[in-house]
């Protein structure tokens, strides 16, 4: 008759065998387990973001605010485009197709409220980083970065020189209000976009196309327009 120990130690040497050599029987069900709990985790978190205990929906926008921007030029520097698609994400769409659709929609709400607006670029068109030297009163490059590490998420807002950076910090406060990405702060860089410029400049990442719940998100129409929104309050609490 085995003693205890011996029978632990059958036990346990039966289960190494099985995670070594049995893979193909528990690797596929344990991969969809975890994706189908990361798939319950955002659905939990986009569920307490847009609905009330009740169920019912929380109305985020409860009402739209109108803004004067008269007589303000605002130059938008939709990253990358044409030749330089800038970052694709896990779902195929590039960097250039999402900040130039964010882009549009902010201008037309920007120029809604009386600003003048021009775009550095239009769709599908490339502009060298010294052709977007825009003279303006308000700078705003959008991007949306993709690293190596698929973990890496959340939206940052960077300025380079120290009269840029009370502008960074509305549009970063304003950002954080909309968005449920991770705020990785305002910092300091010396992008050539912002340190071009001798005027308020920032240069905003939205989040990580190779972060597949920012990928998701960012392509979201109804994410978009909060993220422009909140640019646009932004803009709003800087000038006031």
């Amino acid at each position: 008759m085995k003693r205890p120990a011996g029978i632990f130690n059958s036990i346990f040497q039966g289960f190494k065998h099985f995670l070594k050599y049995k893979k193909h029987m528990y690797a596929a069900p344990l991969f969809f387990l975890s994706a189908a709990g990361v798939i319950i985790l955002v659905a939990v978190l986009v569920y307490n973001r847009f609905f009330s205990v009740s169920g019912e929906a929380v109305q985020i926008d409860i009402d739209e605010q109108s803004h004067d921007f008269s007589g303000t030029v605002i130059v938008i520097d939709p990253g990358h485009g044409g030749k330089d698609p800038g970052a694709t994400s896990i779902s195929g769409v590039t960097e250039d197709e999402i900040v130039f659709s964010m882009a549009q929609s902010l201008k037309s709400q920007l120029e809604a409220g009386g600003a003048e607006v021009i775009l550095t670029r239009g769709r599908d068109e490339f502009a060298s980083l010294d052709q977007r030297k825009v003279e303006g009163d308000l700078f705003i490059s959008l991007h949306s970065d993709a690293m190596d590490d698929p973990d890496v998420s959340g939206f940052t807002t960077y300025y380079t020189y120290p009269e840029q950076k009370a502008f960074a910090e509305s549009i970063n406060k304003a950002l954080d209000r909309r968005s449920y990405f991770h705020n990785r702060g305002v910092h300091s860089m010396n992008y050539q976009v912002t340190w071009q410029l001798d005027y308020p400049a920032v240069l905003v990442e939205l989040g990580y196309l190779s972060n597949a719940v920012d990928d998701m998100v960012l392509n979201e129409s109804r994410y978009q327009d909060m993220m422009v929104k909140g640019i646009v309050e932004g803009i709003n609490d800087y000038l006031n």
